[in-house]
């Protein structure tokens, strides 16, 4: 399989070579690539002739300012609590979905610049490593990336941004007794969330040891911190207002690209805990970033996010894009007591979500909540980086230098951290 990978050597062994490491290379079985990948590859598809256009190799892939929340509630408390309160389903009118939905499923990227860069950084990053990397065989995560293709942003802001309808939908739920009414409403804040979080931006890998704190206007607060190198674990940690619940879990992920695609996998877990004891336990789906090289690229929320109250007996498994004679960002599920049937979820994360024909959500009336760092917070939080700074203010070559010089330090921490493992293996 992928036998044309091995017609051109790379040409360069620059600095953003993956790092080595036993676990680079996957099973087969593991693999992930596309149907349209493999039928580009029996063709004898090259990626790389499909990029003409080059992208300015000192200007970032964004507007800094424009990735601060705009449009975002940025209202005191009391409102928030007020929302929250005066809070109705809505009219369940039309089964809508977003303007940039794609005829066939998902979102499309409607920023010429970002796709423009995209590709010509992929293309640059084929060249540099080789082939092998579009096989579906190297997990991204230990490829550097050039720093042009960021966003002034750490994946633990990223990861923590699925939060921003919490003040509404988790605060909702922290209001009722009734265990199935709050599934629902963890359920409806779980999926809805993709509509704001799923992004065509790509965030700078944290660094081990780095943290984030930050709260909403309500009173919530939210913690994480990268806990791990490779393979890379966030930890996340949020208490809503006044302690009523807690959400917590941890992201681990890894991307795997096809000839024409990018498919990023999450094998983290959550849960959230109710201050009665009320406990769901969820887990993350797959995203699909389609037309890498060529066509309309897009991104797909995919497979199965299981949500699960075992003290309560309360399960659904929603398993995206299988709604026969529908778009793949649809689906359909049972939320199941004790195993049996009590409710069907119906809808799609870009348009909308309804619980036995009553919308939960809409995306053209609910607004996310704006999150807010912390003014004060630890030497270690992520808005402390060099890179990111550097970034921020427009300074791409600089801004590639600090990042060289983080990757470095942590690529030898973690020979001294081997060693020393070594030596203690030995003394036993």
């Amino acid at each position: 399989m992928f036998g044309w990978f091995k017609k051109k050597k790379p040409e360069s062994n620059s600095a953003q070579q993956e790092e080595k490491d036993e676990s680079d290379n996957v099973d087969d079985e593991t693999q992930v690539v596309t149907n349209e990948d493999k039928e580009l590859e029996a063709k004898g598809f090259d990626p790389i002739a499909q990029v003409q256009e080059q992208d300015k190799e000192n200007e970032g892939i964004a507007d800094p300012d424009k990735l601060e929340y705009v449009g975002y509630h940025d209202i005191p408390g009391d409102d928030i609590l007020q929302l929250v309160l005066n809070f109705k389903y809505f009219p369940n009118d039309e089964e809508i979905r977003h303007i940039e939905g794609y005829e066939k499923g998902g979102r499309i990227c409607a920023d010429k610049k970002v796709v423009t860069k995209a590709r010509s950084v992929g293309k640059e990053m084929v060249k540099q490593i080789g082939k092998k990397i579009l096989s579906g065989s190297l997990n991204l995560t230990k490829v550097s990336f050039p720093i042009r293709v960021m966003i002034p942003k750490t994946a633990l802001e990223t990861s923590v941004h699925g939060t921003s309808v919490f003040p509404l939908y988790i605060t909702k739920a922290t209001m009722t007794p009734d265990f199935l009414e709050r599934f629902k409403l963890v359920i409806t804040a779980t999926l809805s969330s993709f509509f704001w979080t799923n992004t065509f931006l790509k965030p700078l890998n944290p660094i081990l040891g780095e943290t984030l704190q930050a709260n909403y206007n309500d009173g919530t607060q939210v913690y994480c911190e990268q806990i791990m190198h490779h393979p890379p674990v966030s930890y996340f940690l949020v208490y809503g207002p006044n302690k009523k619940y807690k959400y917590y879990g941890y992201y681990l992920v890894e991307g795997r690209a096809g000839l024409n695609s990018v498919t990023i996998i999450n094998k983290g877990k959550r849960t959230i805990e109710f201050n009665d004891g009320q406990k769901i336990d969820f887990d993350f789906p797959n995203e699909l970033y389609s037309g890498t090289f060529f066509g309309q690229l897009r991104q797909e929320s995919i497979n199965k996010i299981t949500f699960s109250d075992k003290a309560n007996g309360l399960s659904c498994i929603v398993d995206i894009g299988k709604v026969k004679k529908k778009t793949s960002d649809f689906f359909q599920a049972d939320v199941n007591f004790k195993g049996q049937k009590v409710s069907t979820l119906y809808g799609t994360y870009i348009g909308f979500i309804n619980f036995d024909n009553v919308r939960y959500w809409d995306y053209r009336y609910v607004v996310p909540f704006k999150i807010k760092m912390d003014k004060q917070p630890l030497e270690s939080d992520h808005k402390n980086r060099s890179d990111l700074q550097a970034l921020k203010s427009g300074d791409i070559p600089l801004a590639q230098k600090n990042k060289e010089i983080l990757e470095n330090i942590q690529r030898n921490d973690r020979k001294l951290r081997e060693t020393y493992e070594k030596q203690k293996k030995s003394k036993k």
